[in-house]
């Protein structure tokens, strides 16, 4: 694997995990609460909505990971090496939280897919791109 593979691996991590993190903190300032979900033993349909928009903020993250990982010269074994890397750590965040099965599950089945609708994204705008220019 050269240097632009290993690259391009480092920043689509960099870049959901930034991105997810930024989603978190603006939904903590518009919804305080959000912030001590996973503190909680039962949830009200509040809280559930807010884990779905958690969930939502994190499958764009995703998105635009898979999206800056095809920019950057990444293919499909690299889009699963980040996918993966970053499945690794959403398991070891679960395994630290009181957990609502069906968000982690979701989350965790969600990865790869949306990962790879980015790169998909990505391809699909170097098209466009390429056609409107000639």
């Amino acid at each position: 694997m050269n240097f632009k593979k290993i690259f391009s691996i480092i920043i689509g991590f960099g870049a959901i995990g930034l991105l997810s993190s930024v989603f978190a903190k603006i939904q903590g300032i518009f919804f305080p609460a959000s912030l001590q979900l996973f503190n909680q033993v039962t949830w009200a349909s509040y809280d559930i909505i807010q884990l779905i928009i958690k969930l939502v903020c994190v499958y764009l993250s995703c998105i635009a990971g898979g999206i800056v990982i095809s920019l950057f010269g990444g293919e499909k074994r690299e889009q699963y090496i980040m996918a993966i890397s970053i499945i690794l750590i959403v398991t070891w965040l679960w395994v630290s939280t009181i957990h609502p099965l069906w968000f982690w599950a979701l989350l965790l089945t969600g990865i790869i897919p949306f990962v790879l609708i980015g790169s998909k994204i990505k391809q699909i705008l170097a098209i466009k791109m390429r056609n409107t220019e000639q």
